[in-house]
């Protein structure tokens, strides 16, 4: 699984132009981890886009966390 996930973060910065790392903490609502909150990163074109992102997947019913907030790395803004 860390592979994929490797290259697909490579994938993201290297040929999609997405090398705007964001910090985020999920708080998860279903599955294995239920009920925990989970400190990650990961890389978007910009700002804006994480923001979309992170709106898109917490108003998703189907997806099995929310975005509790993202972290700007180069301002420290918190969304």
């Amino acid at each position: 699984m860390f592979n994929e996930i490797q290259m697909l973060e490579t994938l993201k910065s290297d040929y999609l132009g997405m090398g705007f790392e964001v910090a985020m903490t999920k708080y998860h609502t279903s599955g294995l981890l239920e009920g925990l909150e989970t400190q990650e990163t990961m890389k978007f074109v910009d700002w804006k886009d994480a923001c979309d992102w992170a709106g898109k997947v917490t108003m998703n019913l189907n997806c099995p966390y929310v975005v509790l907030e993202l972290r700007n790395p180069v301002t420290g803004q918190k969304e």
